[in-house]
């Protein structure tokens, strides 16, 4: 295997990423992949990415996975990518390959007492063997209780050893697969079940009567199955439907991959009601190619603390395997001091998660030794640069940690992380996926740098909120560009800067105010944890900027002095004329967003409590 040039910042004399040879068998001459060109300055004669050669035997000729085209400039016709053959065994050619021969392939490349995964909660271990040998049981079993390729299947599960044997059984079955958080209460498995219409769930037996419930009064034909014991135990629906086939003889179920889905994945919901993204198997296997990529040459623990329901989740479910991880879990609560405890004891060399997340872990009292991280991957929220440095200093030298630009509907990552590049960076453009900035006023795509536009991307995607024709024409563009709704701009070395959800801003007179502006500033404060900033209506204004705060426990940071920080790094128009609330939490959704619509009712539910300081705030007037 030959690595080439940097990632990260282009210290290669191209910027490039360049690496060959073959990442099963080390055969490179042969079945290698190659992944090459310029992330950053679009160079298309050079600066495309091409992934081809076969990752199962080696076969490139005819059995290899090739990815191409400028998604930069579009000098590919279509500007896109394109995909052929089969990715592992060259059995593609009439496109039935999917995440079942995926799961199968690699499970098959490893020693039958390689550990695969393991509960720190309980400290219980499970072998590779094992996780194929139970996957394929229960995939039997499915089989003999009448489900069918495009029935769906959900999960709701705590990471124990048993929430990911469904998604392999799914997979091997041509289930579409559905995560669920396991906190959900009934009217919230309600509104999902309306959505995906399952066919089998997998849950904790304290879930049972909520399922059960929402099923009944769906009129759903529905089996239910719970981890663990109890009447209807997945232990007692092996017993009932496992006809002990042999396990050699078993095949990967058939159907056409263009037309079943592989996953079913919720949306935030940080907006508005979640949405269900549904996703193809040959999509997804594009994605799961780049962990090939970087796979690592020793078997190494990664930690996996994402809620079954996250898409991080759907993918460390086949990604660990592919890049040679032991996937540590837990089954219990996800508390930092619990975070801190599995860091401590497994040390894991990747993870994961939020900025909240480590940011609690960095600063938390009980001592984390963060030295064996290699690599951290913060997504789903900003994070900013002091505590971006805390958590360096606590690292490696030269461990990264890369602020992950992601989205649900495009399977994760849009930008090539560049953690060495400028301050809040998002990343640079890769050929995978292309992307342009666009005029919320004209529609124009925008061609300068340093203004700001609506991202639209091509590239891996989902194919269509599920069940939700309506909401998926507003997504996606006839001509197939996913319309992300994320304000960004581009300077002028190419790197992307994320400004703020288009639902999140809020005008003042004639100003747009971004509100993760305002908020970066506040949370540069050392007694601030997080802060949200809102607009209040205002008979004259429009809105007003009103700052929901979370304090620092002990902390004494006052109203006036968040109003001043603003009042000296911003512009009056985004200064905090509605006022300073100080909240212990914030309402957020099951992946750790703030939820700014409810902290919006908050805010006006409480307006009429602002004695001191929203009187004065109304009588203010701004400066133009």
């Amino acid at each position: 295997m030959h690595l080439k040039g940097n990632t990260v910042n282009g210290a290669g004399r191209d910027g490039g990423y360049h690496l060959t040879g073959n990442t099963v068998n080390g055969d490179g001459r042969d079945g290698g992949y190659y992944l090459t060109g310029n992330t950053g300055n679009g160079d298309g004669s050079h600066g495309g990415y091409h992934l081809t050669g076969n990752t199962g035997n080696g076969d490139g000729s005819h059995g290899g996975y090739h990815l191409k085209g400028n998604s930069v400039n579009g000098d590919g016709r279509d500007g896109g990518y394109h995909h052929t053959g089969n990715a592992v065994n060259g059995d593609g050619r009439d496109g039935g390959y999917h995440l079942g021969h995926f799961f199968m392939d690699y499970m098959n490349k490893f020693p039958e007492d390689c550990v695969w995964q393991i509960d720190a909660a309980t400290g219980e271990s499970e072998t590779k063997s094992s996780v194929k040998s139970r996957s394929i049981r229960l995939a039997i079993s499915l089989r003999n209780a009448g489900l069918r390729p495009g029935d769906v299947a959900v999960v709701s599960g705590r990471n124990h050893l048993d929430v990911h044997i469904p998604f392999y059984a799914a997979y091997m079955n041509g289930l579409p697969l559905a995560g669920i958080d396991p906190v959900y209460k009934y009217d919230e498995i309600k509104f999902h079940f309306e959505t995906t219409k399952p066919k089998i769930v997998f849950c904790e037996v304290d879930n049972f009567d909520d399922m059960k419930r929402a099923v009944t009064d769906l009129e759903l034909d529905t089996k239910l199955v719970t981890f663990g014991d109890g009447e209807h135990s997945l232990a007692k629906f092996l017993k009932m439907y496992d006809d002990h086939t042999p396990e050699h003889a078993f095949k990967v179920a058939t159907f056409d991959t263009n037309k079943v889905f592989a996953w079913l994945v919720s949306t935030s919901g940080t907006t508005g009601l979640p949405k269900v993204a549904a996703f193809h198997h040959p999509t997804i296997i594009k994605i799961l190619q780049l962990y090939v990529l970087l796979k690592e040459k020793e078997v190494q623990p990664a930690l996996n603390l994402s809620s079954v329901q996250w898409i991080s989740s759907y993918m460390a479910s086949l990604a660990m395997i592919t890049a040679n991880h032991i996937k540590v879990q837990s089954s219990a609560p996800h508390t930092i001091e619990h975070a801190i405890d599995i860091i401590n004891k497994y040390r894991p060399a990747k993870s994961t998660g939020s900025p909240l997340l480590f940011t609690g872990i960095a600063r938390h009292p009980k001592p984390c030794d963060m030295t064996c991280f290699k690599t951290i991957v913060l997504t789903g929220s900003s994070i900013n640069t002091e505590t971006l440095q805390l958590l360096r200093s606590k690292m490696r030298p030269k461990a990264e940690i890369w602020n992950l630009f992601a989205q649900t509907e495009c399977v994760g990552p849009i930008f090539l992380p560049c953690p060495n590049g400028p301050a809040g960076n998002v990343g640079k453009e890769i050929d995978l996926v292309q992307v342009q900035l666009v005029d919320t006023k004209t529609g124009e795509v925008i061609t300068e740098s340093n203004k700001i536009g609506e991202l639209w991307s091509k590239g891996p995607r989902f194919a269509e909120y599920y069940n939700n024709p309506e909401a998926t024409a507003r997504a996606i563009t006839p001509d197939g560009w996913y319309k992300t709704g994320d304000l960004l701009y581009r300077d002028e070395d190419g790197y992307y800067f994320y400004v703020d959800r288009m639902s999140s801003a809020f005008k003042i007179r004639r100003y747009f105010v971004m509100p993760m502006e305002v908020e970066t500033v506040i949370k540069t404060h050392p007694d601030v944890v997080e802060a949200c900033v809102v607009g209040l209506p205002h008979a004259d204004d429009g809105k007003r900027a009103v700052a929901v705060v979370q304090r620092r426990v002990g902390a004494a940071v006052t109203e006036q002095q968040i109003k001043d920080l603003v009042a000296t790094n911003l512009s009056v128009n985004k200064h905090l004329h509605g006022g300073v609330i100080f909240v212990d939490s914030f309402p957020r959704t099951v992946s750790g967003k703030i939820i700014r619509p409810k902290v919006c009712d908050m805010v006006i539910r409480v307006q009429s409590e602002f004695i001191c300081d929203a009187p004065r705030a109304s009588n203010h007037q701004m400066k133009n």
